[in-house]
C-alpha cells in the first residue's frame, strides 16, 4: 500500500480527528470528529442492531440503522491496514474536500461487504457505496497521481458453476471523476495474451477438466475466463471456452449463455 501522499497529510491541517471508544455488556460505541462533523459508530449486542449516524453541529445529516451489521471507521478490508483508517478526513479524490471512509460488515460467512465514502463539505454528501461482496477492497493509487483508486473483485459468478472457494472473481477498479466514482475501464484493460500463454493455460484447463471433480467446472477455466473478460477480451474468453471444452461433455452453448448473461447482471461489469 502506497504512503499516503503530501496532498493527503496536507489537508489533515484542516480537520482535527478525535477518536473516542466505549465497550459495555450491552454493546460499543465509536466517534469520532471531523472538523464540524461528528461521526458516530454503535452496535448494540442484545438487539444487534447497529447504527451510523453523521451530525453537523446538532443536526443530524445521515442516519443508517442495520440489523447484524458491523460498522467501522476506514477500510476495514484491506488486511494490511490492521484496522487503521488513514482515509478519513483526507481528501481521497483530488476535489480538495476531505472524505469520510466506512466499511459496513453485514455478517455472514461469504458476504457482504460494503465501503461508504463521504464528502464532508458545506453539506455531507454521500459519494458511494461499494458492494464487494466477500472480496477484500483496496484504496490504491494505481495511475500515480497521488489519489487512490477503489480495487476490488467483482463475484458476478459466485456459486453459479462451482463452490463459492472454486468461484473466482474478476477485478474491478473505479475512479472518482467529477463528482462519482466511475468504472475505470483504462486502469482494467490490459494487452490480450500471447499465443503461447493461451496455450499453455489451454493445456493446464484441459487436463483440468480430465483430472479434476465432474460436480463443477475447473478453477483454471472459469479464472481464465473472468480474467479475459475484465480485462477487456470477452470475445476471446467465449473463444477460448469453445476451444477446450470437452467433446464428451454436453452444454456447452448453456454455459456460454449463463456467464454471459452473469457477466450482464453485474452492474460493474455492465458498465464496461
Amino acid at each position: 500500500m502506497k504512503i499516503l501522499s503530501q496532498k493527503y497529510l496536507f489537508s489533515i491541517l484542516f480537520f482535527s480527528i478525535l477518536p473516542i471508544f466505549s465497550f459495555g455488556l450491552e454493546g460499543k460505541f465509536e466517534k469520532k470528529q471531523f472538523g464540524p462533523y461528528r461521526v458516530e459508530l454503535s452496535q448494540n449486542f442484545q438487539s444487534g442492531l447497529a447504527k451510523l449516524v453523521i451530525k453537523k453541529g446538532r443536526d443530524k445529516a445521515f442516519e443508517e440503522t442495520e440489523l447484524g451489521s458491523h460498522y467501522y471507521f476506514g477500510n476495514n478490508f484491506d488486511e494490511t491496514l490492521e484496522g487503521r483508517d488513514l482515509y478519513s478526513g483526507h481528501n481521497i479524490t483530488g476535489n480538495g474536500i476531505s472524505n469520510l471512509v466506512v466499511s459496513n460488515w453485514t455478517g455472514g460467512a461469504h458476504c457482504c461487504h460494503f465501503l461508504h465514502i463521504f464528502e464532508l463539505g458545506k453539506k455531507l454528501k454521500k459519494l458511494a457505496t461499494i458492494e464487494a461482496n466477500s472480496s477484500s477492497v483496496r484504496l490504491v493509487d494505481l495511475d500515480r497521481d497521488g489519489f487512490p483508486e477503489i480495487e476490488f473483485w467483482d463475484g458476478a459468478i459466485d456459486y453459479q458453476f462451482a463452490p463459492f472457494a472454486y468461484s473466482p472473481g474478476g477485478r474491478v477498479v473505479l475512479k472518482f471523476q467529477k463528482d462519482r466514482y466511475e468504472l475505470a475501464t483504462q486502469l482494467m484493460k490490459k494487452p490480450a495474451p500471447s499465443k503461447r500463454k493461451i496455450q499453455a493455460v489451454k493445456n493446464k484447463i484441459k487436463t483440468a477438466f480430465e483430472t479434476e471433480e465432474k460436480a463443477h467446472l475447473p478453477y483454471d477455466f472459469l479464472n481464465f475466463m473472468m480474467e479475459l473478460s475484465y480485462t477487456g477480451h470477452f470475445d476471446l474468453a467465449l473463444k477460448i471456452a469453445d476451444e477446450v471444452w470437452p467433446t464428451k461433455k454436453h452444454s456447452l452453448e448453456k454455459f456460454k449463455e449463463d456467464f454471459s448473461q452473469a457477466l450482464r447482471d453485474s452492474s460493474y461489469w455492465r458498465a464496461f
